[in-house]
């Protein structure tokens, strides 16, 4: 069985831009490998452009929840980011955590499912993967390409 799949905020704003990929990101949901992160949502409705995006948000968000693919962090996974963002303070010095915050949940929600976050940024997504697996996580990381691309690189 394929790993479960967690598109990053990055694939959504690509997404928004460019629509003609949405019918595959449906097709995943349906088919259970793709999971909408709550965090992503949070930040995609801050960083809405017009209400049209404000709308497209609203409709992937209800289609996520009636395949039940809404996946939002729980207790642990807060408390494991804080350890996480720590570790990486102490392993290679000043960074402002809230400035990782939302990436860090997003990739233990991944973890979660025993997933891939899939995203536009994955040398990013890399070095806290690296920590997660440190930790005992199993969660991978994988890109999604520029948008104009015609279907999803999901599974």
């Amino acid at each position: 069985m394929a790993r479960a799949e967690v598109p990053d905020t990055t694939v959504f704003i690509q997404l928004i831009r460019d629509q003609s990929a949405l019918p595959e990101l449906y097709r995943g949901f349906k088919a259970g490998r793709v999971w909408l992160s709550s965090v992503v949502v949070a930040e995609v409705y801050a960083g809405s452009r017009s209400r049209e995006d404000s709308r497209l948000v609203d409709e992937i968000v209800d289609a996520m929840r009636g395949v039940d693919r809404l996946i939002t962090p729980g207790e642990a996974d807060w408390a494991r980011a804080g350890r996480l963002i720590n570790r990486q303070i102490r392993l290679r010095g000043g960074l402002r955590p809230c400035d990782h915050l939302a990436d860090v949940l997003i990739l233990l929600s991944a973890a979660r499912l025993n997933g891939t976050v899939v995203t536009a940024n994955v040398r990013h997504f890399d070095g806290w993967a690296a920590l997660a697996h440190d930790a005992g996580l199993d969660v991978a990381v994988a890109a999604f390409p520029n948008s104009g691309q015609n279907a999803l690189p999901l599974s």
